[in-house]
């Protein structure tokens, strides 16, 4: 065969060979360059397909007139002001039993839903707690294998759900030098099978329980945890586990196909006053009318801080100790190499027992027990050049706010 020939077929199998790689991966490939920013109104509304998590509103809780109020009007006034310059989307503050004020920005109305982002982690953490009480799990010491057939006789037998609510499983986080879309971040993010990138394709990088990494890989074993120890699709149980004994409005969850896997640490939607609720059903105590949701010990295991980062427990951030910058990722992170990492905080938070979800850009539940105050923020980080988000502004304000029941 002449050269000519042999570089034909040479160049005729190479664009065969690249025709079948775009084809197989065509989805992901859409998905990559389509896109929305989630840090814009409706940045989530691109994605299909999803899961619906059905509803059992209710109700919306009335806000209390402005005489039964038992925060300050200026200090209610003060927060409301930060939150709107902000770039909010809602502020919704709960306090001795009524709620005190709830407001709704950049077109949002309060049964329209929020793009969650990682508060999906703290309600998953959440979802595992029914999931023992209700005795599909049986420990939190339990090994993730036993409810993921895929990992047993694996390197992963050794990761348990603990391990999981920790953030210390084991499993490799990705450097933001992976190349998108085929990199293994694109992939785990927006692949149509990304059930099987995490479950065959993820190594392990330490020993599950030695050191801790914050990351939406270690977040999304947990809807394989769930499925494989209920039978039931995560949406399903979501549903029937947590939102409609709050008598919540539901929401809905990305799957990567039809009849797929959900991430387990990003990409829930769901109303601000759901939100209320997860925090309402935690300042209970895990209760919820006369009926305890959670297993009797879930909020001392759930409070106490892990060994590798003294601001994480069971899926959730702490309120101590204090850190001006509070970052998400361990310090070498290559995700902290940017100017301003993390949480800023100006101060400490003035409730040693306030804990809180965290969603990034200030999507947040603050819940003090002592106070038995809960304050929703969903929104979005403000613009290049301006003043950042101090994460204890909202809370410290309404603390500070509050009046003694002589002045009620």
């Amino acid at each position: 065969m002449s050269s000519k020939k042999v570089i034909g077929v040479t160049f005729g199998v190479v664009v065969v060979a690249g025709f079948v790689i775009l084809w197989s991966n065509r989805v992901l490939i859409e998905r990559h360059y389509t896109q929305g920013a989630p840090n814009q109104v409706n940045g989530y509304t691109w994605y299909k397909p999803i899961d619906q998590i059905a509803g059992a509103h209710t109700g919306f809780f009335d806000v209390v007139t402005s005489e039964q109020r038992s925060i300050s009007a200026d200090s209610i006034s003060e927060a409301s002001a930060y939150a709107e310059s902000k770039r909010s989307e809602s502020l919704l503050i709960w306090h001795r039993g009524a709620l005190q004020h709830a407001e709704y920005w950049l077109g949002l109305g309060p049964g329209d839903v929020v793009n969650s982002r990682s508060m999906h982690k703290m309600a998953g953490g959440l979802l595992i707690a029914r999931a023992i009480a209700d005795g599909y799990i049986k420990s939190v010491d339990d090994s993730v294998a036993d409810y993921i057939p895929a990992w047993q006789g694996t390197d992963k037998v050794s990761i348990t759900i603990r391990n999981v609510l920790q953030m210390s499983s084991g499993l490799r986080w990705f450097s933001i030098r992976d190349t998108p879309p085929f990199g293994l971040s694109s992939r785990r993010y927006l692949d149509p099978e990304w059930d099987r990138v995490l479950l065959e394709d993820v190594p392990m990088s330490f020993q599950p329980g030695s050191e801790y990494d914050y990351s939406d890989t270690t977040a999304d074993v947990m809807p394989h945890i769930i499925q494989g120890a209920t039978g039931k699709r995560y949406a399903e149980y979501f549903s029937e586990a947590l939102i409609q004994p709050l008598g919540a409005k539901g929401g809905s969850v990305w799957i990567n196909r039809d009849g797929g896997m959900p991430h387990g640490g990003c990409c829930l939607l769901l109303p601000p006053e759901t939100w209320l609720r997860f925090g309402l059903l935690l300042l209970n105590g895990g209760a919820w009318d006369g009926q305890q949701l959670l297993p009797d010990t879930w909020m001392t295991e759930m409070l106490t801080p892990s060994l590798n980062k003294e601001q994480f427990g069971f899926m959730i951030w702490l309120g101590k100790p204090y850190l001006e910058r509070r970052l998400y990722h361990r310090p070498e992170s290559p995700i902290n190499q940017v100017p301003k990492p993390g949480v800023y905080n100006s101060e400490p938070f003035l409730a040693d027992d306030l804990f809180m979800f965290d969603g990034a850009e200030g999507r947040m539940v603050y819940i003090v027990p002592s106070e038995e105050l809960v304050i929703v923020r969903t929104g979005f980080r403000p613009p290049p050049g301006e003043e950042e988000w101090d994460n204890a502004f909202l809370p410290n304000t309404i603390l500070r706010g509050i009046l003694n029941p002589a002045e009620d």
